[in-house]
């Protein structure tokens, strides 16, 4: 009998009380992290493999094939370029390339996005159109 007292006195129980709503206000340690895209394979997938699939997905398009044909470049020279973008470049590019080929807005933007495509690579490969 003589525990149950000391378990139950009044003291001991707002004491511990106390201490207990004290140390649950103390917020605990947190840490994360941006955890990394995977396929159910276990490949994991990095922003720029994305957009480099975004892009070659718009390479294979007959159109953008045939304007780059028309200036000249080889589908291998146009890989090889893909991998010297920078991250801005291969984003703007990516980001441009996903609507091609889809409707009425779509063949606008897309007839835009090979231009566009055509420009930079062009620029990155320092070659000219010269119109005569």
């Amino acid at each position: 009998m003589n525990w149950q007292k000391m378990v139950l006195n009044r003291q001991l129980c707002w004491t511990v009380m106390a201490l207990f709503c004290f140390f649950s206000l103390l917020p605990p340690n947190a840490e994360a992290f941006l955890a990394q895209s995977r396929l159910s394979s276990g490949e994991v997938l990095s922003e720029r493999a994305t957009q480099l699939a975004v892009i070659q997905g718009a390479l294979e398009h007959k159109i953008v094939a045939q304007r780059l044909q028309d200036y000249g470049m080889s589908k291998a020279e146009v890989v090889a370029k893909l991998d010297t973008l920078s991250e801005e470049q291969l984003h703007q590019l990516a980001t441009l390339s996903g609507d091609v080929g889809g409707g009425v807005i779509g063949g606008v933007i897309g007839v835009l996005v090979i231009i566009l495509l055509v420009v930079v690579i062009l620029r990155i490969s320092d070659r000219r159109i010269v119109i005569q």
